[in-house]
């Protein structure tokens, strides 16, 4: 008997009860969520309070205050929001879109995180015409900082009693303006700040210093420097043993190298410094031992900047990757040759050398000797990569014409063409130090409140271009080994399908030879009123052999042409009609039967 089961209940109508969701995002760690509402523009920061209970508030207590991202907000808004915090603030940072702003708020806002104490990390960005206008002096109170930026705005004067940033590790003026004596009051700012680890100088202005002015930058701790001021001021560099990184921009400012023996990256700017700066250069009393990056720029129609340019480069005998951006006017005072060169060249220059890029390169006499020596001279050079100028009169075909025939000293050395520099990077400035990056993205700021991959990352593309050596080598083994797997591969494939064309011209012989056989012995045997059965297989064969054979014709053996030798008709008369199964084909291709068959109802005996 069938299993009768009972049919399973009604589910039941009563609701169950639902437990609240979990809350993933509140969850998380608050600097965690710090991190991630700092991102989002201050107006949906400020919509999560609509979420639930719990974050009601929540917004009030982050940490970071984070208004670069806010386009739209005024000068109320900020107010409105510092006045509702409930905890203190630990990162502030604010752009000045609004030209109806009053340098006043400034004031105001850094009084009140004054009085609220904590905050660790302040960025301030004013509109340019604030660049006169002098911040609080309070500034110099929040003992805690780590981080300090400042663009475009006043620094006020150091007060008597300033007892240092303790804690400040990065420090960084665009277009500032420091009050006199200017370049006194970095220094003592510096050397204020202990484990100060980053400090750049960029576009800024020091009142009342001057190229005599003696003050001395110190920083026990200091890891990366950037002075790129471009105007003829005093001071020099002592106890900056840990220093790594190094930019350098201005008239006479080849001076501060005499302290930077152990940096491993060094961008130096040739073409604004003064021609009794070689000297300095040449008097250098050690060699950089620990550079392996050198970044210059350099005017080829000078020759002080020339040899500017030879003077770091013997300087450095473990270089590995050199950068070079080309600042040229067309006109050369002295155009060089190759006895000029050779005259530069030391032992140990380029010896580790394998990364050249040149940028705004114009094709000048004095850029092309320079492509030459460095391809001739440098052993282990794997690219070198040109980016032509855009009001450059030379076309990518004639300068890959010239430098193709150039010697190399590296088997291994690559040169890679990339085109033509944009309209934009006409200026001088881009590019070469940070201060491009900077200008756009105080624009991008003040315009849209967003920051481009690029501005965020000025030296992605030199990083990326440095690292892809190493890959390079290896595609091209990888390349190679597929190459050679690919030709195997083909001649194994010819192999087989030669084989494959044997096997079939010996069958296809074979069994016309068979096929021939067959119907000579027909024909002797007498046995035209019998129809041939189809060839297994191959039917129409059959057929069109039989079709083109006459009755009198011999076939002829196409293997090895030997003479067939057959019994007379006598021979064979024994024969019986069950054995004699086989009609003559001629007939039944005659008599139009399909397949060989014979015309009978039987089909065939």
């Amino acid at each position: 008997m069938a299993d009768v089961r009972s049919p399973p209940p009604p589910p039941s109508r009563q609701r169950r009860s639902v437990g609240p969701a979990m809350d993933a995002l509140g969850s998380l760690p608050l600097d965690v969520l710090d991190n991630i509402l700092s991102r989002l523009h201050i107006h949906d920061v400020v919509r999560t309070s609509a979420l639930s209970r719990a974050w009601r508030r929540r917004w009030e207590s982050l940490p970071t205050v984070g208004l670069l991202n806010s386009p739209g907000i005024g000068a109320s808004d900020v107010d409105a929001l510092l006045l509702r915090r409930t905890a203190p603030v630990r990162s502030f940072r604010l752009a000045t879109r609004d030209r109806s702003w009053s340098p006043t708020a400034f004031h105001d806002w850094l009084l009140h995180l004054h009085r609220r104490g904590g905050l660790r990390d302040l960025e301030l960005t004013l509109r340019y015409e604030f660049m006169y206008q002098k911040l609080n002096s309070c500034l110099f109170s929040f003992r805690e900082l780590t981080s300090l930026k400042l663009y475009c705005c006043g620094l006020p004067n150091l007060p008597a009693e300033f007892a240092g940033f303790p804690n400040l590790k990065t420090l960084h003026f665009s277009m500032v303006q420091v009050q006199s004596p200017g370049g006194r009051g970095i220094a003592t700012l510096i050397a204020a700040s202990p484990v100060l680890q980053e400090a750049s100088l960029i576009d800024g202005k020091l009142i009342g210093d001057g190229p005599d002015e003696d003050w001395v930058i110190r920083g026990s701790n200091l890891r990366k420097l950037t002075i790129a001021l471009g105007h003829k001021y005093g001071g020099r560099i002592e106890d900056i043993a840990r220093l790594e990184e190094c930019c350098l921009f201005g008239p006479n400012y080849a001076k501060y190298l005499m302290r930077m023996a152990h940096v491993t990256k060094l961008s130096f700017y040739c073409n604004s410094i003064l021609s009794t700066e070689v000297d300095v250069l040449e008097r250098l009393p050690f060699l950089f031992e620990n550079l392996r990056s050198l970044v210059l720029g350099v005017n080829f129609c000078i020759l002080s900047h020339i040899l500017a340019t030879f003077c770091l480069l013997r300087s450095a005998p473990v270089l590995e990757e050199l950068d070079v951006w080309v600042f040229s006017d067309g006109t050369q005072e002295m155009k060089t040759d190759d006895e000029f060169f050779d005259a530069q060249w030391v032992n140990h220059m380029f010896a580790k050398l394998h990364v050249v890029r040149m940028k705004k390169v114009s094709c000048l006499c004095n850029e092309m000797l320079l492509i030459e020596f460095i391809l001739s001279k440098a052993r282990a050079l794997r690219v070198l990569s040109l980016t032509l100028a855009s009001n450059s009169q030379f076309s990518i075909e004639e300068a890959i014409t010239d430098i193709t025939e150039y010697p190399r000293a590296s088997p291994y050395a690559q040169v890679i063409f990339a085109g033509r520099e944009p309209e934009c990077a006409n200026d001088e400035w881009n590019g070469f130090v940070d201060l491009s990056a900077e200008l756009s993205d105080l624009e991008d700021i003040q315009t849209s409140g967003r920051r481009s991959l690029d501005t965020v990352n000025p030296r992605r593309r030199q990083r990326l271009n440095g690292e892809s050596v190493a890959q390079l080598q290896q595609l091209e083994e990888q390349l190679l080994e597929l190459e050679k797997e690919e030709e195997e591969h083909h001649m194994r494939r010819m192999q087989a399908l030669n084989e494959m064309d044997q096997e079939s011209e010996n069958v296809f012989r074979h069994q016309e030879y068979i096929i021939s056989t067959i119907e000579f012995l027909s024909k002797q045997c007498n046995l035209h009123q019998f129809s041939l059965p189809p060839w297994p297989g191959r039917p129409s064969m059959l057929s069109s052999h039989t079709a083109t054979t006459g009755p009198g014709d011999t076939p002829v053996d196409p293997v090895d042409n030997a003479d067939v030798h057959v019994d007379s008709q006598e021979d064979h008369a024994t024969l019986d009609a069950a054995d004699a199964h086989v009609g003559s084909p001629t007939k039944n291709v005659a008599n139009g039967a399909p397949n060989g068959f014979a015309d009978s109802p039987e089909g065939h005996i």
